[in-house]
């Protein structure tokens, strides 16, 4: 089958989108369809990007739209992607059989080719749209009937987390299958370099990501900014990237790395001692949420730090492989930074915390596991 993946975004880095071409590759022709917001421009542009030693053909439509702008800023810049993306799949509609749609933001162009042109359909949930984004009661409403009729209409649904089947309980998926968001089990290096400057005696907390509001980072840059005993790498793009730059600029313990491959992300976070994945339980979203960094600093064996949130979580107080932090109380700097306190007050435990966290990842979490799944699932589209 050829796979037509649709992303409303480069598709790199970003994790899930590779580790799925990845996987589905094994048996399948796949490309992306993706948009570059960084550039404006007439015509789609070919480009080619390499997996794991893999090769892959990414065709970027250049429509620029800043990130973390709110709805009402995207919604010009996304309605003329939507036009150039249907031209494009109804121009190359026989390049595929399928189209693997990647949230709410893409399935407009994607639903209307796949009807006309008799194509299989896949509607794969990263976030829940009408929860991701602040609008009104009316707006949210319209969206989450939108949604769950895409949801409804696919030959293939994919969520990340059993959590997520009480966020779309308005739909009746066809075929619903559980894609986790758990990291290959590959080789990481260990060649990657630190920033110049760093210290080898400092421990060093690392995330790579998403720079926006909901992940605390503000909050965890107020820490890193007050102490000089520990130090801060940071990679990744958003909203908040020039915030992020500021503060690498001025303080000599904090490291920004720009945007990396996600094989990169992984050697960066073997390199450091301590990962976090904090999200704000106040936005619907992240309730059931199920973030890379959990399964990543699990397949590392790295110390993490968390919200309490959902229910994932629960994996770190009851296993002993990091801390939990409460943020509804408003005072989320202060126990970002007494979580890692305890944390290197335990400096000796962490290897036996990585032993843990790595039995997990095996016997819970492989995501030999979850490819498999993903591949059963296309089977049973043919």
């Amino acid at each position: 089958m050829r796979i037509c993946f649709v992303r409303s975004d480069k598709g790199y880095p970003d994790s899930r989108v590779e580790k799925e071409m990845y996987a589905l590759s094994e048996e399948h022709e796949v490309f992306l369809l993706g948009w570059n917001r960084e550039k404006s421009g007439d015509g789609v542009i070919h480009e080619k990007h390499g997996i794991h030693g893999r090769e892959f053909d990414y065709y970027l439509i250049p429509e620029a739209a800043r990130y973390g702008g709110g709805m009402k800023s995207i919604l010009g810049p996304m309605i003329k992607f939507w036009k150039m993306a249907y031209r494009w799949l109804f121009e190359n509609k026989d390049k595929y059989d399928a189209i693997h749609v990647v949230n709410f933001d893409t399935a407009k162009p994607a639903y209307k080719a796949a009807r006309k042109f008799k194509k299989k359909i896949v509607y794969d949930i990263f976030d829940y749209y009408s929860d991701s984004y602040n609008a009104p009661g009316i707006v949210k409403n319209c969206i989450r009937n939108l949604e769950n009729n895409y949801i409804s209409k696919a030959d293939m649904t994919i969520i990340c987390s059993d959590e997520r089947k009480h966020q779309i309980s308005g739909s009746s998926p066809k075929n619903l299958i559980i894609v986790e968001n758990t990291p290959e089990d590959i080789e990481v290096r260990d060649d990657f370099e630190l920033a110049a400057g760093s210290d080898p005696s400092k421990p060093k907390v690392v995330y790579a990501g998403m720079l926006v509001f909901d992940r605390f980072l503000k909050e965890t840059s107020e820490v890193m900014i007050s102490r000089s005993d520990i130090e801060w790498h940071v990679a990744g793009y958003g909203v908040l990237r020039p915030y992020i730059e500021e503060c690498a600029a001025n303080h000599d313990n904090i490291f920004y790395y720009g945007p990396l491959p996600y094989d990169d992300i992984l050697a960066l976070e073997k390199k450091c001692d301590i990962m976090t994945a904090l999200q704000d339980p106040s936005v619907p979203n992240n309730r059931y949420s199920a973030p890379n960094k959990f399964y990543e600093a699990l397949m590392l064996g790295k110390p993490l730090v968390m919200v309490r949130n959902g229910s994932i979580y629960k994996n770190i107080e009851e296993n002993g492989i990091g801390e939990v932090i409460d943020a509804s109380e408003g005072k989320v700097s202060e126990e970002i930074s007494a979580a890692l306190d305890r944390l290197l007050d335990r400096k000796n435990e962490w290897h036996e915390m990585g032993s843990r966290s790595r039995k997990i990842y095996e016997e819970k979490y492989p995501w030999s596991m979850s490819a498999k799944t993903l591949l059963d699932g296309y089977r049973s589209l043919a």
